[in-house]
């Protein structure tokens, strides 16, 4: 062996020690950084699901039940700028999604469409909600889309804001079950020591990074400490797709209202066009000054296009 061999080994080992150092770090890390109780952030009420894990949720006025469904990474605080509008004339629940807000951290792979969709009905039947208007972000617009093709008669109406339905044709078939749950969680915390307080994962949501408050900062960077939270995230990424949308979507017939940002730069613009194109019932809203939560920047604009359309066939719900 001469020198030069000698070296590469050398170099070889110093890698793949400093990369074993560098995943102990993160996983240390997050044991530090996640220091919240789910509770601890709740400023609402919590149902128990069949399998024994506890769903966060909020409720206020009377009326029509109106139920509303967050977006990956986020949580019912993401509607802070629209319940009080909604709530005028309808009751309207916002809920965290399993592993997100004030909800359970959960280890197990149960986060497919498929699976949240049965959790979000032992929700409604919680709440002796028989039929509800759903609105959804994001995530929790392909979720709601699901949830209509499981339970069509629970659903009344739809709306859907930047739904990412067609984004989960994209997922690994079978999730990313071969990577340690150590190194992913190792490389998440080493994500979160760099990202630091600094960080703004929403200047990319926002059609306008101006407009990011410290308040819509703060929201994320709390729920993202909760114990748990970077384990769930594992878990998602873990899960194999399970769902029927976007390829059942024209099974989906309710009436449907599609709100969209032109300067969304996280799910395709373009997609909006298959939603209407794959949907025989639903029409869409663009607008052109928001990005990817039109909701919480251009409220206003999105609550009148969300009330008008409630109120264009306000059926008895229950």
């Amino acid at each position: 062996m001469n020198w030069k061999q000698i070296g590469l080994g050398v170099f070889a080992v110093g890698i793949v020690t400093g990369t074993f150092a560098a995943l102990r770090y993160g996983n240390r890390y997050l044991d530090h950084f996640e220091d919240t109780a789910p509770d601890e952030t709740a400023d609402g009420q919590f149902i128990e699901t069949a399998d024994g894990w506890r769903i966060h949720y909020t409720v206020q006025g009377e009326g029509s039940p109106v139920v509303l469904i967050h977006g990956f990474l986020d949580s019912h605080r993401t509607w802070r700028y629209n319940k009080d509008a909604l709530a005028q004339k309808h009751r309207v629940y916002a809920i965290d999604v399993l592993g997100f807000g004030s909800s359970q951290r959960v280890r197990a792979p149960i986060y497919t469409l498929k699976q949240q969709s049965r959790f979000l009905h032992e929700f409604f039947e919680s709440q002796n909600i028989n039929c509800a208007d759903v609105i959804g972000h994001s995530m929790g617009g392909a979720l709601a889309l699901q949830f209509a093709y499981d339970f069509p008669a629970s659903v009344h109406q739809v709306v859907l804001i930047a739904p990412a339905t067609y984004l989960y044709r994209r997922l690994p078939r079978y999730g990313f079950k071969r990577v340690p749950r150590r190194v992913s969680r190792g490389v998440l915390g080493i994500y979160e020591k760099i990202q630091g307080d600094t960080g703004n994962p929403l200047r990319y949501a926002y059609g306008d990074p101006s407009r990011v408050t410290d308040d819509a900062r703060n929201i994320r960077t709390r729920m993202m400490r909760v114990r748990g939270q970077h384990d769930a995230l594992i878990s998602m990424s873990r899960c194999s797709p399970e769902a029927d949308v976007p390829e059942s979507l024209a099974q989906v017939t309710v009436p449907t209202l599609i709100i969209w940002g032109t300067k969304d730069r996280v799910v395709p613009v373009s997609d909006a066009a298959r939603h209407i194109k794959d949907m025989p019932h639903a029409r869409l809203e663009m607008i052109e000054t928001a990005g990817h939560l039109p909701h919480e920047e251009e409220p206003a604009t999105v609550n009148e296009l969300v009330m008008s359309f409630l109120d264009s066939n306000p059926d008895q719900l229950g």
